[in-house]
Formats: structure tokens, C-alpha cells, sequence
């Protein structure tokens, strides 16, 4: 028996010795497999030549595509000199040594008009199809006019473009997907005096990032699937820093929380526009937003008569929290607006939650929140401080919202905390010691000042009905 107790020890201890060496690597073993898995991964390196860099790294990306899916296009440190250029059905990585370590930089002499005639838009880098991973370098324009063709020169649409299809590919085949992810990028344009803009600027790059249709004219386009996310970057200085539009059936992620990106000097930061059946998350990230300029949009307004009028057959989710709003004399922080349920009865309503948000305002002009046309959205525990007009402006049909536990109490306003228009109907206002600072034109909105994390008073057979039907929401 001894024996057999002494051959069994000697099992069990081996056994635990086999555990350790596979399940409790150190930090160090376990670098040296993610170094030896990261070596497994073929790499086509792109050094600066000093010229036009179009050509070498087109040429690394059909390197890359050749080796097979997971490889990877890096770019040494330095200052790269790109022209147009299009990647199809990419599945891998494209990187560089770091943000301002490794420059990509359009040229100035680009000519639109050949993609004009081509019926297609003047982005700089397009991404058709595909798996791309995107990170560690720096992407700009240089000043002055980019383009020498086209009507009106000067101006491209976007630093980078992600696509499903275009009208030289695959166009309308909805079987195509695009899955984007981008890390630790800094996108930064330029004035022109003779570009394109809104109302204060004008830019030699219209768009820092976009994703939509590349085709100017056709019709009954649909939408594109397009997942995408974007973390830890910055834009500086577009007219619309973000822009996401014509999507569907996709995920769409802007910052996580402590991931956050950076808006600078982006009339419009950014937004998603004309989608469906979507699920849109948009956290931890910094939105400085300059005189007149406009926040985040989640908007479906139909501004593109291409568009193939596909309706909303599911629930879409748009979930922004944890952001910071930096608003100077500004239109606004955040505008929601779901036409689609309005004038479609019985498609399902986007599902809204704004939830702790801090809205920084000045100059008594910006609203916080402006909303049309929603349907039970959840604004809850966001944080106002600063001067401005209105805290929250609920307006044009906007119904059955259930505003919670918002803090209002370290800012001013000139008309209102809280404002609810002639169309608002069944909008429910609980907390954060708004009753006495309320505008309600609407019908049936219910203001109360209780704080309803502490108060033993019931709230009543109203808020109580909607909190349920809103679960999906509250997390």
C-alpha cells in the first residue's frame, strides 16, 4: 500500500507539474509565445523613400493578400507620401512604429476626376471588403489644395474610406461585408480657404473617417454591412470628424470606456446616419465641440435618395454613455432623431439610453440633449454644468421618454433644464430637482422631483409602467 501511495504521489506531482508549465506561464513566457505567434504572422514592411510611397505600399498590401489571411502591412517610422489608393478584400493588419512616429500624408496633386468618371468618390485610402485592423500611425493632410482635377478641386472627401462594395466592385451585392477595427490613429486635415465645409470653415479634407456607399449616382442601393469600431484616436480639424452612414445589420463602436477617441475642431465630431438594424455603442470619449459646431448625431433622417427604402424589420440600439461634451457657444452635445418609426407606424423605434454623460456648457447657448422624434428613450444619471440653454429640449413628437436622475445642479441655464415641446406626449421626468425648472407645452408628461433611489414615495402607476418595457435599456 505504501508503494501504491508513494507511485500515486509521485503521479499526482507530475501532473501538477504539467498543469503549471501549460495554465501558469509567467509574464515573460507568456511574451515570448505571443512574440513567437506574432513571428508566425507574415509582415511586408514599407520604409519612406522620400517620393511618392503609392506604389510600394500598394504593392505590400498585394504581398500581404497574396500570403493569406492575418498578414500584416506595417510601416517604419518616417513620413509616407500617398496618392489615391484601393485595397480590396483585405483580411489582415496595416500599422505603423506609433501615433506621430509614422506620418502617411496625401500628396497635393491628386487627381479627382479619374474617380469621378469611374463614379466614385475622391478618398484618399479605400478599404473594399474585408477584415482590417488598423493602428499606431498618423494620417493627415498637408496644407493647401489636394486635388488639381475634378469640380471643385482642392478638397478630397475623407482620409479613409471603408466599404462593402463600389461601383467599379461587386456594387449592391449584399452578400459583402466589411469588418473594420482602428486603434490608437490620429487623423488631422487642414483649412482652405477654397474647400469644402459648413458654415465658419472650410477644409481640404471634408470627412477624417467614413464609412458608407462609394458611388455617386445610381438607385435603389442598399445598404452596406459594415462593422466597425474605433478606439484610443483623434481627429482634428474636418468638418465631420466620424462619419457612418447607409449601414445595416452591423455593430458600430465608437470609444469604450477608458478607450475613448478625441474630437477637435470637427464642425460635425460625428455620426450614424440612414442605418438599420443596428447596434451603435458610443463611449469614453472626448468630444470638444467648437463654436456652432454640432456633437454626436444618431439620426435616419433619409437625406440620400439612392438609397433602396429598406425598412426597420428589428430593434436598433444606440447606448451613449461615459462621454464628456465640452460645448462652446455650440448647437448641441448629442441630437437624437428616429423619423423612420414616425412616419412608418409599426416598424419598430430605435431604442435609446444616454446615460452618464457630462455636459460642460458656455455662453447660454448649447442644448445638452436635443431629440426628435424618438420613442421611449432613457436619459438617465448625466451631469450638466457650465451656462447654457437647455439642459435636455425634447421636441417634434418625441414620446413616452423616461428622463431619470439626470444632476443639473452645478449649472445655469437661460430658458430651462428641461424642455418639452408642443409635439412630446407620455415623457416621464424623475429627479434631479428639475420641478421647479421645467418647460412642459406637451401633453401628458409627468414631472416629478423625487429622487427615486432614496424616497419611500411610490412612484406611481405611470413610471412604474414604463421602467419594465425598458429593461433592455437600463444596464
Amino acid at each position: 500500500m505504501k508503494n501504491k501511495d508513494l507511485i500515486f504521489l509521485i503521479f499526482c506531482c507530475l501532473a501538477f507539474l504539467m498543469g503549471c508549465s501549460e495554465f501558469d506561464m509567467t509574464d515573460n513566457d507568456l511574451d515570448n509565445a505571443q512574440m513567437k505567434k506574432a513571428s508566425a504572422v507574415p509582415v511586408f514592411v514599407v520604409e519612406p523613400s522620400g517620393g511618392d510611397d503609392t506604389p510600394a505600399i500598394l504593392q505590400a498590401f498585394m504581398d500581404a493578400k497574396d500570403a493569406g489571411p492575418g498578414s500584416a502591412v506595417r510601416l517604419a517610422e518616417g513620413e509616407y507620401h500617398l496618392g489615391f489608393l484601393e485595397i480590396r478584400d483585405f483580411y489582415g493588419s496595416f500599422m505603423g512604429a506609433g501615433k506621430d512616429k509614422t506620418i502617411i500624408k496625401s500628396m497635393n496633386n491628386l487627381d479627382a476626376q479619374a474617380l469621378f468618371d469611374q463614379n466614385m468618390y475622391h478618398d484618399l485610402v479605400k478599404f473594399v471588403g474585408g477584415d482590417v485592423h488598423i493602428s499606431d500611425f498618423t494620417l493627415c493632410t498637408p496644407e493647401g489644395p489636394l486635388t488639381i482635377t475634378g469640380l471643385p478641386t482642392g478638397h478630397i472627401r475623407s482620409l479613409i474610406h471603408f466599404s462593402a462594395t463600389n461601383a467599379q466592385y461587386e456594387l449592391g451585392n449584399e452578400s459583402r461585408y466589411i469588418n473594420v477595427v482602428i486603434n490608437n490613429v490620429s487623423f488631422k486635415g487642414q483649412y482652405y480657404d477654397e474647400g469644402m465645409g459648413f458654415y465658419y470653415h472650410t477644409y481640404n479634407c471634408m470627412f477624417g473617417v467614413c464609412a458608407d456607399f462609394d458611388v455617386i449616382s445610381t438607385t435603389d442601393l442598399p445598404r452596406e454591412n459594415i462593422n466597425f469600431k474605433i478606439t484610443n484616436s483623434g481627429f482634428d480639424t474636418f468638418c465631420y470628424g466620424l462619419a457612418l452612414q447607409a449601414i445595416k445589420n452591423s455593430v458600430v463602436i465608437v470609444g469604450e470606456k477608458n478607450k475613448g477617441n478625441v474630437f477637435n475642431n470637427c464642425e460635425q465630431s460625428g455620426g450614424v446616419w440612414e442605418c438599420r438594424g443596428m447596434k451603435t455603442e458610443v463611449a469614453g470619449n472626448t468630444f470638444n465641440v467648437p463654436e456652432y459646431g454640432w456633437g454626436f448625431d444618431h439620426n435616419d433622417y433619409p437625406y440620400y435618395g439612392l438609397l433602396k427604402n429598406e425598412p426597420e424589420t428589428k430593434t436598433s440600439t444606440c447606448n451613449i454613455h461615459d462621454n464628456i461634451f465640452n460645448l462652446t457657444h455650440s448647437d448641441y452635445g448629442i441630437y437624437l432623431r428616429n423619423q423612420r418609426h414616425f412616419t412608418n407606424p409599426g416598424e419598430q423605434p430605435v431604442a435609446y439610453q444616454v446615460r452618464n454623460n457630462r455636459f460642460i456648457m458656455t455662453d447660454g447657448w448649447p442644448w445638452g440633449i436635443y431629440s426628435q422624434v424618438t420613442k421611449d428613450m432613457v436619459i438617465r444619471n448625466n451631469k450638466f454644468s457650465g451656462y447654457g440653454y437647455d439642459a435636455l429640449c425634447l421636441d417634434l413628437y418625441s414620446t413616452g421618454g423616461l428622463i431619470l436622475g439626470n444632476n443639473f445642479s452645478t449649472a445655469e441655464f437661460y430658458r430651462s433644464s428641461v424642455i418639452l415641446l408642443a409635439t412630446t406626449q407620455g415623457c416621464t421626468i424623475v429627479g434631479g430637482n428639475v420641478k421647479d425648472n421645467v418647460i412642459d407645452l406637451g401633453v401628458d408628461n409627468i414631472i416629478t422631483g423625487v429622487n427615486v433611489s432614496t424616497s419611500d414615495v411610490p412612484l406611481g402607476r405611470i413610471i412604474s409602467e414604463k421602467i419594465p418595457a425598458m429593461n433592455h435599456l437600463m444596464h
